[in-house]
């Protein structure tokens, strides 16, 4: 195997989750090769429209017990992880490499710029300062243990790749080959359920107005007791 194709480290998926990780390992072992797999040509896409192009990179809830409760089907589970890590620690990193973040009302945070690039632009510096190799347009395709240990991969471009770990960091959406690939080396998978997700609308009232943005608008479900203020962005299938 060509040395150019083994690797210590191999993080399939390059968005948020995928780039924190690369960027962890890679500095608390500087000696490890470390490779970023993105499927896709553009890195961070998810990171770089959310929050309507500013990009709510965390929420303003410095309790982690507190923070478990925004989780009701994970909470305990969460709350090991968020007493190591929690949204204090986020805002510190940020603002240590040049990106001060702001609160706003309702508890979301921004980068004090309003633009979603500075806080992919820091993910993205921070894991070519470490010498994190990143890979666009070359997703994981399958994945086997090798009977020595480690893993061997097949990519999307043909090639192959064997590293000692593989973390895989593909989002959680329904459609992810990362249930897959985790299902092959013998995880259990436990259905997933949205946390964040959007209204399907079919309504003429709304249908010219993709786009359009409400920063304190109130949002309620008829016959119920469910209600919600905050901002909202109607897109082209609802809101």
């Amino acid at each position: 195997m060509n040395e150019s194709l083994k690797a210590d480290v191999v993080i399939a998926g390059g968005g948020a989750a995928g780039f924190f990780a690369a960027v962890t390992c890679a500095e608390a072992n500087p000696l490890l090769r470390v490779v970023l797999l993105e499927k896709s040509p553009e890195l961070l896409a998810k990171v770089t429209i959310s929050g309507g192009g500013r990009c709510n990179v965390t929420h303003a809830c410095f309790d982690p017990d507190a923070l478990c409760s925004f989780y009701p089907r994970g909470s305990r589970e969460l709350r090991g992880p968020f007493h190591k890590w929690q949204p204090r620690d986020t805002v510190s990193w940020f603002e240590s490499r040049g990106v001060p973040v702001k609160a706003e009302a309702d508890g979301r945070m921004f980068p004090v710029s309003n633009k979603s690039t500075d806080i992919t632009g820091a993910l993205i510096s921070e894991a070519k300062r470490l010498g994190v190799n990143i890979w666009t347009s070359c997703g994981l395709k399958r994945v086997r243990k090798q009977e020595g240990g480690g893993f061997r991969l097949v990519l999307s471009n043909g090639s192959e790749l064997t590293c000692e770990k593989l973390m895989l960091a593909t989002g959680g959406n329904q459609n992810s080959s990362g249930f897959d690939l985790a299902a092959s080396l013998g995880h259990t998978i436990v259905d997933p359920v949205p946390s964040l997700f959007t209204f399907h609308v079919d309504d003429p009232r709304i249908a010219g107005l993709p786009g359009i943005s409400v920063p304190d608008a109130v949002v309620s479900v008829t016959g119920t007791k469910l209600k919600q203020t905050g901002p909202v962005l109607i897109t082209h299938w609802g809101l």
